[in-house]
């Protein structure tokens, strides 16, 4: 049965297929040859910044900004890694708008099994033990209808619109999740992903 961990060495070679097939890290940028090249490099010094986040943060933009506290946890059954969990202590003015406070991915060959779903029911159950936060913000693309359906599925709450800081055109829904136990999923966010 699928658990959410924190990385683990064992999940390595699971993980770098991931990358290969098409998971990505960072939904603002997809994985290269050069960026897969790099974890294969050298396991132990990216399992290393898994487990202990680096403070700094390369930006969408190329600019230096200064990371907010965060928990870096894998999805995964036996050795297998499916997918990720990240999620952050707190909000800055960047991730208010786009990235908030809990973000997944799974890689592709797993999509579409309810991974997604389980994953972020298991993050924001690891959130409410673990912070302090009543509540926590999801961001999603407004063309990203599976995700819309898996943060509502946990209970997310539309709240708004907003146009996409890193790209240009594209909406980004904003989504509140009460870790307290009294919101329930609405269902009712903007029909077919549109504001």
């Amino acid at each position: 049965m699928p658990q959410l961990i924190a990385p683990e060495a064992r999940h390595l070679p699971s993980f770098i297929a991931a990358l290969k097939e098409g998971y990505s890290r960072d939904t603002q940028r997809p994985e290269t040859p050069q960026s897969i090249a790099l974890v294969e490099a050298d396991p132990t010094a990216f399992l290393k910044s898994q487990l202990e986040p680096p403070t700094t943060v390369v930006l969408p933009d190329g600019s230096m900004g200064q990371a907010v506290p965060h928990t870096v946890l894998w999805w995964a059954e036996g050795d297998e890694f499916l997918g990720s969990v990240h999620v952050r202590h707190g909000l800055n003015e960047i991730l208010a708008q786009v990235g908030g406070h809990v973000g997944y991915a799974m890689r592709p060959s797993v999509h579409g099994r309810g991974h997604a779903s389980a994953a972020l029911a298991a993050g924001l159950a690891w959130t409410r033990a673990n912070l302090s936060l009543q509540r926590v913000l999801l961001t999603v693309n407004s063309e990203n209808l599976a995700s819309i359906r898996v943060i509502e599925k946990n209970g997310g709450v539309f709240d708004k619109a907003i146009e996409h800081i890193w790209r240009p055109g594209e909406t980004a829904l904003h989504y509140w999740i009460d870790l307290q136990g009294r919101g329930a999923p609405s269902g009712h966010g903007p029909a077919a992903g549109h504001p």
